[in-house]
């Protein structure tokens, strides 16, 4: 039998359960680049596991690691609040597990909460029933305390005072969490201005983090597109925080604390280095229209000092005389037309072309470039160093590094 809530004794509780010890966090990321969200972990100084499924890393932190992660976490799409693992065959057996979580410690009573399912070759499979078999549990748990439980809501709308509950199910195996950082994390803010598929934030930024821009002091963005390469070697360079207009679900958990928060980000904010330098050109117009723009609003978001960025009007296959001198602190980073993006007449010579310009102009300087296909990774004619293989837009594609 629960005992009613008081404000004093739940604080207690909070304080016990959820501040003084470490929780459980679940990342997910982009699948085949595991190893950049690793890497920023392991420079946050937290633990890092890899789960079964792809694109599925956990780690153990305390609860302003969580706050850190969601603010500072540049690779990761969402990040969750891991609240219970079990194993279920019976909807009798889902309920009665449901009702063992400690519901307010982690939601404020009376708020809106919505719920998101996926299951996999689990025997209990019927979405509304897991929908009412928490529903029923949560209820039940908050009448016990005595206080108003949570309302179940359809909305879809981006309101981070409006919690999500993620249940995962595979093969009768059960993980229920909260959604901490609201939906999608790669939507920064400042890309507002997009050109044909364009690169989402947090799959340039691990990217990058993969092809070593910690040891680069100038990246080159030779077909920049709407510059997410670009801004997010600036704004991940300089410690900025992923997005600075956004609010977050974690800020009404009954175990968040303001004057920590506010102290938090203060911090971040102190720690930010300067960015690094960036030449970042195309020979689209309209998509360095779309550049220009979008590096407005991360200066006007973040308060940035852009100045290093460059942003022109040039073809990559045609020779320059400003080709660097420290190619050694350079990265030469390439997202090429491919897919819908854009009909080339002959894709594999454009690769073969683009082969060519890093043996002679940007030879001994290190590069990483997304390719669509093992031919087309033939034609550049290059040997690599490391070689990731994921999906953009649901297209395959290979993310190779190298130096020419």
């Amino acid at each position: 039998m629960l005992a009613p809530m008081n404000n004093k004794a739940l604080d207690r509780k909070i304080k016990r359960h959820i501040i003084a010890t470490e929780n459980k966090i679940f990342m997910a990321i982009q699948p085949g680049l595991e190893e950049a969200g690793e890497i920023e972990l392991q420079k946050m100084n937290l633990d890092v596991k890899r789960e079964i499924e792809p694109g599925s890393l956990t780690s153990t932190a305390k609860l302003e690691d969580l706050w850190r992660l969601v603010l500072t976490g540049r690779s990761f799409s969402r990040i969750y609040l891991r609240l219970k693992e079990f194993k279920a065959e019976g909807f009798k057996e889902l309920k009665k597990k449901i009702e063992s979580i400690p519901w307010e410690l982690y939601l404020n009573e009376g708020c809106e909460y919505r719920v998101r399912i996926t299951t996999t070759h689990s025997r209990l499979h019927v979405h509304d029933k897991i929908i009412k078999a928490l529903h029923h549990s949560m209820s039940e748990h908050f009448i016990a305390l005595e206080g108003r439980s949570p309302r179940l809501t359809e909305s879809k709308e981006k309101d981070p005072t409006i919690q999500t509950v993620v249940i995962r199910a595979v093969d009768d195996h059960f993980t229920i969490s909260l959604d901490a950082g609201g939906g999608a994390l790669y939507e920064r803010g400042y890309r507002q201005n997009i050109n044909e598929a364009p690169l989402k934030e947090n799959i340039a930024s691990a990217l990058l983090i993969l092809a070593g821009i910690e040891q680069k002091s100038l990246i080159i963005d030779p077909m920049c597109g709407s510059g997410t390469f670009s801004l997010e070697a600036l704004s991940m360079t300089a410690g900025c925080l992923t997005s600075t207009k956004r609010h977050y679900p974690f800020e009404y958990w009954p175990s968040f604390r303001p004057v920590r928060y506010d102290w938090l980000i203060k911090q971040l904010k102190e720690a930010e280095n300067k960015a690094i330098e960036v030449l970042a050109s195309d020979i689209d117009e309209k998509s360095l229209e779309a550049a220009r723009m979008n590096l407005s609003l991360l200066e006007k978001q973040s308060g940035l000092d852009t100045s290093g960025c460059r942003i022109e009007t040039k073809d990559f296959f045609i020779a320059s005389d400003s080709v660097l001198n420290n190619k050694d602190s350079s990265l030469l980073i390439i997202n090429p037309p491919y897919g819908k993006r854009l009909a080339l007449k002959d894709q594999l010579e454009f690769f073969r072309n683009i082969g060519k310009m890093l043996k002679t102009e940007y030879k001994g300087m290190d590069w990483g470039i997304i390719v669509p296909g093992l031919e087309c990774e033939k034609a550049l004619e290059l040997k690599w160093k490391k070689k990731y293989l994921f999906k953009n837009g649901g297209f395959p594609v290979s993310f190779i590094i190298g130096c020419s």
